[in-house]
């Protein structure tokens, strides 16, 4: 009877093969079989399909690889799978099991290693394997706290890392002073490294070995090591700050640090004093974007510091401003925006993908944040008109010049009186803004007297021969059919004016 059931189950299992043989992906070239494997690998693994960071996983399911249930349909899947070593180069698991099945499998394919804070912490012995593979890691991401650094940093200079191209190294604090970083870390062989972020690492910097670097993104490290390892990085091309500057005693080097290739800075959660005491010390190429993420601002610097700092291009080239857009992208939020085209029209970021806008300021308050219904504060009040005033009266020798022709209100009410005072002409020889011709203005509730000051102000600039040719409103409040009216005999060419800005209107 034993017999009859396994040659049935026999029997079964050749019907099932040539069933599935006769499946249309079953006739697919092997090359594009594997390519099929790769994207679902790919998109399992970025669905978190070995992930472990459920501690009720076991080591026998938890980081299972992501392209293990490939090799469980067929012979010839599971063939062609284990025979292709890119499959299985994604190090993730700090399961003994499945670490020890990748690196296996992967044979000496280029490895791509990612570890959170929970799984360093919780397997640092996993270190030691994956590690001990450093010379053909392609992307290493680590991420843990402070008391696991020093063991994860003797591994790290232990070898060279002729293949790496990207490496993050993320501490939760800083890295303890009875840490040792006396060795050089990869051994001062890492020719391919292009992108670095780092976190409370300020000791890493021991050597030159970040020379050709492309990308840096760096928090939390003191101003002269960051100055110090930026003079051995002269082809970067994009540097983040993220978080501030830590505190420093060491001594700065008077002259500045060169970055002749760098395209973008972007200064995330930073205050006014760090942004200052950092771009004091870069010398910065003319066609550069700059991005500012500020936090509250207190002391004696100013934004007239900041731009100051930017100094003055040696051939008195630079950028020449056309449109600037003053925005409030939350109730605690003011963000200006300066761009090299006549018009703005991407959607809001901090740190925009529009080359066109080469300066972006944002600006935040705490208690506001806290309290989005309280009173507004100076930040948000004053922000906007302060910093469109500074570059405005700057000379055209400077690193920045204004010559706006579009100006663009979105959210700002608070902000109508302070450029209504800054379009004002005091005197025949000052004019504010000559080239200006366009106003626009967004999710505005106009309050008071502000419509008519503006009428006024509009009406001083046609006198003066500087006027303005567009008037442009919309999902505005209070700007009435009579008011357009009246703005139609100031206004040079035309008024546009949506429904929905007539509809909210109060007659």
């Amino acid at each position: 009877m034993m017999h009859i059931d396994e040659d049935s189950a026999e029997s079964m299992r050749v019907l099932r093969s040539r069933s599935n043989g006769r499946v249309p992906v079953s006739r697919l070239p092997d090359e594009i079989l594997l390519m099929v494997f790769k994207h679902f690998e790919e998109e399992k693994r970025l669905n978190g399909y070995d992930s472990d960071d459920d501690e009720s996983m076991t080591d026998d399911i938890g980081g299972a690889p992501a392209c293990l249930v490939v090799t469980h349909v067929c012979r010839h899947w599971r063939k062609l799978a284990l025979e292709c070593p890119t499959l299985w180069t994604f190090i993730g698991s700090t399961s003994p099991r499945w670490l020890d099945v990748m690196l296996e499998r992967s044979q000496k394919a280029p490895l791509v290693v990612v570890y959170t804070e929970y799984s360093i912490s919780l397997r640092e012995d996993c270190m030691d394997k994956v590690l001990l593979h450093l010379p053909r890691i392609k992307h290493l991401e680590l991420r843990a706290f402070s008391y696991a650094a020093g063991h994860v940093m003797d591994l790290l200079s232990s070898q060279p890392a002729p293949m790496l191209e990207n490496f993050k190294f993320i501490l939760y604090s800083s890295l303890p002073t009875t840490v040792s970083t006396s060795n050089t870390i990869f051994q001062g062989q890492a020719p391919l490294l292009r992108h670095l972020e780092v976190v409370n690492c300020d000791r890493i910097w021991s050597s030159c070995i970040f020379g050709g670097l492309r990308t840096l993104r760096v928090g939390k490290t003191p101003l002269p090591v960051l100055l110090s390892a930026l003079r051995c990085m002269p082809t970067l091309e994009q540097l983040t700050l993220q978080s501030g500057l830590s505190r420093s005693l060491q001594p700065i080097l008077f002259n500045k640090v060169p970055l002749a290739r760098l395209k973008s800075i972007a200064l995330d959660g930073i205050s006014l004093q760090d942004a200052v005491s950092l771009l004091a010390h870069l010398a910065l190429p003319i066609d550069v974007k700059i991005a500012l993420h500020l936090e509250p601002y207190t002391g004696p610097r100013t934004f007239a510091d900041l731009f100051s700092v930017m100094g003055e291009h040696p051939d008195g080239s630079g950028p020449v401003f056309r449109s600037l857009r003053v925005i409030k992208p939350k109730p605690w939020r003011v963000a200006v925006q300066f761009s090299t085209s006549t018009t703005i029209n991407s959607d809001y970021s901090w740190m925009p993908q529009d080359d066109d806008i080469r300066l972006s300021i944002e600006c935040f308050n705490e208690y506001d944040e806290i309290h989005p219904n309280g009173p507004l504060t100076e930040i948000s009040r004053d922000t906007g008109i302060n910093i469109c005033q500074i570059i405005a009266q700057r000379r055209p020798q400077t690193f920045f010049s204004g010559e706006f022709e579009s100006i663009q209100v979105q959210g700002c009410s608070d902000f109508i009186g302070g450029l209504t005072a800054a379009l004002r002409i005091e005197g025949s020889l000052n004019v504010p803004y000559p080239s200006l011709r366009v106003l626009e203005f967004e999710d505005i509730w106009f309050d008071g007297d502000e419509l008519q000051d503006l009428r006024d102000v509009i009406i001083m600039r046609l006198q003066h021969n500087v006027p303005v040719h567009y008037l442009r409103l919309r999902l505005c409040k209070d700007f009435t059919a009579n008011q357009m009216e009246l703005f139609q005999e100031v206004v040079v060419n035309d008024i546009d004016c949506d429904e929905y800005t007539l509809e909210h209107s109060q007659a």
